[in-house]
């Protein structure tokens, strides 16, 4: 009899230990499943928070497109020098800015004189070696042409010479294949792009900025004359930067040009060359 009772003891046991293993696993598998659906909740948050601040950086470049096509004198209008304007928006905060092609030193056009010299100073400011600087830009022209026979932006010849991304995006603030001249604009001209134009000191820079941001005539350059021409082009870049209240953020670079006055709104067009996502 205690036989039998020990034997019944044992096989409750049993049932008991399956029983606590079966449940185990349940609860290994419940726990797993919501660690998926997790995981997964937040890859879709993060995908539609990218996808949002996509389109605000676009309601940023329509902006600026807007800024751009503002031709009347009394219009407020923001200035084509890269300088960057932030507005607040329901979902976040744009900011935009607008480059005239002609204040970049042209790849296409600019003398070795000229483009080594600029090259190894923005690479000051873009991050690059001035070893890595001076190699580029004897080797740039190679990275310019498309397989097609076309011309590739400074932005993707640069990332094919090697540069990281980063330090390619902060180098075409500069550079350019839209300037069609070896001079660059004085009036739309960065800084760094003005400290690389040859016979142009320190002081001669700051007095540029300064005659500019007030409306002044532009002062006498002496021989640095020579590099420069104040005249804008039909093309400039356009970077819009979102940042939504949520966390997520997005970069556009669009290249536009312009394609004549509108015939209602006294307003100049301009078709998009070029557009990316650069983050």
């Amino acid at each position: 009899m205690r036989t039998a009772l020990s034997r019944r003891r044992a096989a409750q046991g049993y049932v008991l230990i399956t029983v606590l293993w079966v449940g185990m696993a349940l609860l290994l598998s419940v726990a797993a499943f919501l660690a998926s659906s997790r995981t997964e909740a937040l890859s879709v948050r993060a995908e539609v928070n990218a996808t949002r601040a996509v389109e605000l950086a676009r309601s940023g470049l329509n902006i600026a497109l807007a800024d751009l096509g503002r031709i009347d004198p009394d219009q407020r209008k923001s200035p084509r020098d890269g300088t960057e304007v932030t507005l607040t928006m329901a979902e976040g905060t744009v900011t935009y800015s607008i480059q005239d092609e002609a204040g970049k030193i042209d790849v296409l056009a600019a003398p070795p004189e000229l483009l080594t010299p600029a090259l190894v100073s923005i690479g000051e400011n873009a991050g690059i070696d001035g070893f890595d600087a001076a190699t580029i830009a004897e080797s740039l022209q190679g990275f310019l042409r498309t397989p097609e026979g076309g011309t590739a932006s400074v932005y993707d010849a640069l990332t094919a010479a090697g540069l990281p991304r980063s330090s390619a995006l902060a180098a075409s603030r500069y550079l350019t294949t839209f300037n069609f001249t070896a001079q660059v604009n004085p009036a739309t001209a960065p800084r760094v792009v003005l400290a690389a134009i040859p016979g142009l000191g320190p002081s001669d820079v700051e007095e540029v900025l300064l005659r500019r941001a007030s409306g002044q005539a532009l002062p006498r350059l002496g021989s640095a004359a020579v590099w420069l021409l104040e005249v804008a082009s039909p093309v400039y870049t356009i970077e819009a930067e979102s940042s939504l209240t949520t966390g997520g953020q997005a970069r556009l670079v669009a290249q536009v040009a312009q394609r004549g006055l509108a015939f209602r709104g006294g307003l100049m067009r301009y078709d998009i060359l070029s557009m990316r996502i650069v983050r």
